[in-house]
């Protein structure tokens, strides 16, 4: 009968599995924010032939299937480039949020067998409350090489949620100055990075989790040599 997997080779395929999600719909977003962007109506040339539809009344308004077809098309290209772009940004989430949920947990020296996160019923990511905002800084990982980096990329994903919030702030004000509005389209664009930044951090964070599961990898080897 074979054993078996440990826990921390189980833990590492749940962490993988979120960086796989967060890629293709990285892929998926960028693609379909391609695809809309390059669809631009003022590049076309519509063609004013009409089509009398049967039971529309005389004198109404034409239809010109060509317009039609554009604009079609169009709402389906920027429906669909936000739903991949809300995909990507749980999905990027779920995967920083997850690994870094397992990073503590190792540190803690429990030996969780898959990242534990909560499923809302429109799909969406539920964090534990001790990762949000954003996980804690993690002390434990400072001789790993690749620590500062990963400070860096913290900072980097919090910016970028901070301008979210003060890009909402904003927002809700019933009137902005020249000087708030333009503070308000600054921070919609560095806001724009949340996904990017979390995906960032994410990748880190799973290099930072091998490094993290050095000693109990190690400790099961010694184990497993003694029996």
């Amino acid at each position: 009968m074979t054993s078996p997997m440990p826990w921390f080779e189980t833990l590492t395929d749940s962490v993988y599995a979120l960086g796989a999600a967060a890629r293709e719909a990285q892929r998926a977003a960028r693609t379909a924010e391609l695809a809309r962007d390059a669809y631009d109506l003022d590049r076309l040339r519509p063609v004013d032939g009409e089509v009398r539809l049967d039971g529309r009344a005389p004198g109404g308004v034409p239809f010109r299937p060509h317009d039609a077809a554009l604009f079609t098309i169009g709402d389906v290209l920027m429906d669909q480039a936000h739903k991949l772009r809300t995909l990507y940004s749980q999905a990027a989430e779920g995967y920083a949020y997850g690994t870094a949920w397992a990073i503590l947990r190792v540190l803690e020296g429990q030996q969780p067998d898959a990242v534990q996160l909560g499923r809302s019923r429109e799909g969406f990511y539920v964090i534990p409350g001790e990762l949000s905002p954003l996980p804690p800084l993690m002390p434990g990982l400072e001789r790993w090489n690749g620590y500062n980096k990963l400070v860096h990329a913290h900072a980097r994903w919090a910016i970028c949620e901070e301008a979210g919030l003060f890009a909402e702030y904003l927002d809700e004000q019933p009137q902005l100055s020249d000087h708030e509005a333009g503070e308000l389209h600054e921070a919609i664009d560095t806001a724009t990075g949340v996904p990017d930044a979390a995906y960032a951090y994410g990748q880190l964070a799973e290099s930072a989790l091998r490094f993290a599961l050095l000693e109990p990898r190690a400790q099961h080897a010694r184990q497993q040599s003694a029996r």
